[in-house]
């Protein structure tokens, strides 16, 4: 089973756009949250991790990776969509004066967004993360981790189910929720729950 999880919470005090800038590390609430997932999955075949190359999701990684001695690997595929880094170290509260017809065209028709990296593309990227570690050596009933972004994992889930990437905004992934991603149509999964039935 390939899963997506999206990373722990961050700790961000001055609520910026953090996008894919270095340096943004998991609050302690968030840690802990990890902490707790990863004692809930303690029995479970975990047999790797990878992670986006961003500090905050190789610390969530590393955190589930401890438990069964593994290390994390980084993967690109996994990065935060690239449609972010424009606002990157801006407050949340600014982007909006600063380009509110961007806003308007991502609130009303994100696959339009970003053309030169398109979320729909950017969940394909997730995708084909999945479907090389589905290859790799694995048994069919290991757990591979691959820990991302809100967006990626999102879009990555709605390609991955035929559907539009525009559903995008209907959909809440809070810190630490996981997609099965493959085998497939892609499915929301509670790791936690999941692991106490196995």
């Amino acid at each position: 089973m390939i899963v997506g999880v999206r990373h722990a919470e961050v700790e961000n005090p001055d609520g910026l756009v953090y996008a894919r800038l270095p340096g943004f590390h998991l609050s302690e609430k968030g840690r802990r949250a990890a902490g707790q997932l990863a004692d809930g999955l303690v029995e479970a075949p975990v047999r790797a991790v990878y992670a986006s190359p961003l500090d905050r999701a190789k610390e969530t990684a590393s955190i589930l990776a401890g438990p069964h001695g593994l290390s994390v690997m980084e993967d690109d595929r996994l990065l935060e969509w690239s449609f972010w880094v424009r606002w990157q170290g801006l407050p949340w509260s600014r982007i909006r004066k600063r380009d509110p017809e961007l806003l308007e065209t991502y609130a009303a028709d994100p696959a339009s967004a970003n053309p030169e990296d398109s979320l729909e593309a950017t969940g394909r990227g997730v995708l084909d993360w999945a479907n090389d570690a589905w290859r790799g050596e694995h048994d069919a009933d290991e757990i591979v981790l691959g820990v991302t972004h809100e967006a990626p994992l999102a879009a990555a889930f709605l390609v991955g189910r035929g559907a539009s990437v525009n559903g995008v905004h209907a959909m809440n992934l809070p810190h630490l929720s996981a997609v099965r991603l493959l085998p497939g149509p892609p499915e929301l999964v509670d790791l936690a729950e999941w692991a106490r039935r196995c």
